[in-house]
């Protein structure tokens, strides 16, 4: 199944293939803006929704094969001794384009970040 795009003013919705770390019919990997750490990603579907319940089971499936996949990416490049997963699903005050995402941010020996309170945190645990 193909989905749209979404709104062309969304900053998940309207990322290019080169500037993005994956890039799937279901799922968009980008850097953070103002990253945390080192390889701080945001991870979020290629559809745009606004809460991952939105999401089929298929789509949800692929955001957590993308997380994954890149928590192996980085564990092969960086130090880590873990990684949090921070889920952002349903606008605060009405934002009506809102796109749900996911913080991806290692945790990098030695370095302590004060993870965002607008998010629904997950301890992904160590890495192989």
């Amino acid at each position: 199944m193909r989905y749209s795009i979404g709104l062309p003013s969304c900053p998940y919705c309207s990322v290019a293939p080169k500037d993005a770390w994956v890039f799937t019919e279901f799922v968009v990997a980008v850097p953070h803006p103002s990253p945390l750490a080192s390889c701080h990603l945001i991870v979020a579907p290629r559809r745009h929704v606004a809460a991952f319940y939105d999401l089929d089971v298929q789509e949800q499936r692929m955001i957590w094969d993308a997380i994954a996949q890149l928590c192996r990416r980085i564990a092969k490049s960086i130090a880590v001794e873990g990684f949090d997963a921070g889920f952002v699903d349903w606008p605060a005050g009405g934002q009506l384009d809102f796109h749900a995402y996911v913080h991806l941010v290692p945790r990098i020996p030695g370095q302590r970040v004060a993870l965002p309170r607008d998010a629904e945190w997950a301890d992904l645990g160590p890495q192989p």
